[in-house]
Order: structure tokens, then C-alpha cells, then sequence
């Protein structure tokens, strides 16, 4: 009885001091993410220019926010970028890590850090970049379509209406595949070595080890790595007003960009927060069924 006693003692005060740890996290959670959550949604039914008091207007800005043109246009950029990007990312990291894993330890270590390297780069960075190379007279893009005589090829690539979504997605995208390249290079090198083996010896060659073997065995992370990559992308606010500051007019002008204007150009606080809740539960949706269409089979090896 008294080792029984001393044990449920032990385990009481293994119990509280795990708690106690916690505690100073929770706090920081709590003060940095559900707080401020909680007071957005309040601040989305009132109208607040930051300096008089504040006054309750009930869905007053949902109203608005679902009348205004600009901002729903935003909505539309917004899922846009993201998912044209989460793609991009997807694809060219996948491609990435195979390739990597085909080359060998050696040579792989090489290759790896050179395509990782884009993600290392803070967004400002890869925006501004661009920019000069996307630059319609003197930028290398277009320059090197005039060297090679393919001068029908050159476009404004950051103020044609048209085009400007798409060469955002892309630079975005090739940004993140270095990310998404390192994790699914991971979860390859997981695999037992037995299994291509012996699909060695049956006569597979690479591709068919892709489609029987690697693909099905990493599906579980590449929804995980997908999920967080779509995450990352509708959070991408940077890169987008390093290139074109919501423009030209605005036909890139995202919901993060549309968000600043409203609440710190025109000092509406309330409308900017409706705006937020509006955007948060459309990027919840998209990641539920982001999740549900990419997922796998686990299995154990």
C-alpha cells in the first residue's frame, strides 16, 4: 500500500510539473493568438476608427463587405495565388525530391542544398528580385527572349491584368518547391531499402518504383506537406507587395493587402475585421477539403 501510495504521489507531482511548464506557453497562445481571434470577431460587428469610442453597428460590415467589389475581387486573387502556387509547389518539389533521391547521396547533397536555397530567402526578398527580372524593358526575362529571337514571347509580366496573378503563383510557387522537396526527401529515405531491392530484382525500372512503391508509401506526407504549403500560401501578403503593391489598379490587390488598406489607410478597424473573420473561415474550408481529397493509406514497414 505504501508503494502504491508513493507512486500515485510521483505520478501527482510528474502531473503538475508538466502542467506548470505549460503554463507559460499557454499564456503566450493565449495572449498572441485567442485573444486577439476572439476580439477580431467582436470588432467585426462594430465600427471603430481606432481614436473615438466604439459603436456597435450588428453585420452592418458584412453587408459591406460582401457589396464591395474590390474586396471580393481580393477574395478571388487570394484563392488564386494560393492554390495555383500550392500546385506549383507540390508538382516541382515532388519532381525535386525524386530526382535528388535518384542521384545518390554524394551528388544529392549538392543538388539539395541548391534547390533549397530559394526557401532560405525571405519573401521581400525573392519579390524584389523578380521584379528587376520580370521588368518589361530592361528586366533578363525579356532580355533573353531578345538575345534568342523570341521578342513575340516579352510581356509587361507585372502590369498585364491578365498575367499578373499567374507570374506571382509562379514565383511563389518556385519559391516553396525547395521546402516541399526537403520533406518528401525525407519521407523517401524512410523507406526501406529492401523494398527497391527486390523490386530491382523483378525487373522495375525508376519510374515504375515511383508509381508501385514511393508514391503510394509517402501519400500521407505529401497531404501533410500540402496542407501546410496551402497554409503558407494564403498567408502570403510579401512577396505580392514587394511586386506589385496590389496592382496594376487592382487586379493583384489580395485580401491581406485589401485588409491594411482598409483598417490603417482608411481607419475603418471594423470593416478590416470582418474582413479577417470572412477570409479565416473561407481558408478553413478550402484546407477541410484540401485534406479530404489528398490523403493516403498508412502503412508499416
Amino acid at each position: 500500500m505504501k508503494h502504491g501510495f508513493t507512486a500515485q504521489s510521483l505520478h501527482s507531482k510528474t502531473r503538475m510539473l508538466g502542467i506548470l511548464f505549460l503554463v507559460p506557453a499557454a499564456l503566450f497562445i493565449s495572449f498572441s493568438s485567442l485573444i486577439p481571434i476572439v476580439w477580431n470577431f467582436i470588432l467585426s460587428f462594430a465600427e471603430w476608427n481606432g481614436f473615438s469610442s466604439m459603436k456597435m453597428v450588428g453585420l452592418d460590415n458584412y453587408v459591406t463587405l460582401f457589396q464591395d467589389s474590390v474586396t471580393m475581387k481580393g477574395f478571388r486573387y487570394s484563392v488564386f495565388i494560393a492554390v495555383v502556387s500550392s500546385v506549383i509547389a507540390m508538382i516541382s518539389g515532388l519532381f525535386l525530391a525524386l530526382l535528388v533521391y535518384r542521384l545518390g547521396n554524394r551528388e544529392g547533397t549538392v543538388f539539395r542544398l541548391i534547390f533549397f536555397t530559394p526557401s532560405m530567402m525571405p519573401f521581400i526578398v525573392i519579390g524584389l528580385l523578380f521584379t528587376f527580372i520580370l521588368s518589361p524593358d530592361m528586366g533578363l526575362l525579356n532580355q533573353f527572349f531578345r538575345i534568342i529571337g523570341l521578342e513575340s514571347l516579352e510581356r509587361a509580366w507585372l502590369a498585364e491584368p491578365g498575367l499578373v496573378l499567374w507570374t506571382i503563383a509562379v514565383v511563389s510557387g518556385w519559391r516553396g518547391s525547395g521546402s516541399v522537396m526537403m520533406l518528401l526527401y525525407t519521407a523517401i529515405v524512410t523507406i526501406p531499402s529492401s523494398m527497391f531491392e527486390a523490386a530491382r530484382l523483378e525487373g522495375m525500372n525508376y519510374s515504375q518504383q515511383i508509381r508501385r512503391i514511393i508514391l503510394p508509401l509517402i501519400m500521407p506526407m505529401i497531404g501533410l506537406v500540402s496542407m501546410l504549403v496551402l497554409i503558407g500560401a494564403f498567408k502570403t501578403y510579401d512577396i505580392v507587395y514587394s511586386m506589385t503593391k496590389g496592382g496594376p489598379g487592382d487586379y493583384s490587390k489580395i485580401v491581406p493587402i485589401q485588409m491594411l488598406d482598409v483598417g490603417f489607410t482608411f481607419n475603418e478597424f471594423g470593416y478590416a475585421a470582418a474582413i479577417g473573420v470572412i477570409f479565416t473561415v473561407l481558408v478553413s474550408i478550402i484546407i477541410f477539403i484540401s485534406r479530404k481529397v489528398v490523403r493516403g493509406d498508412v502503412y508499416e514497414y
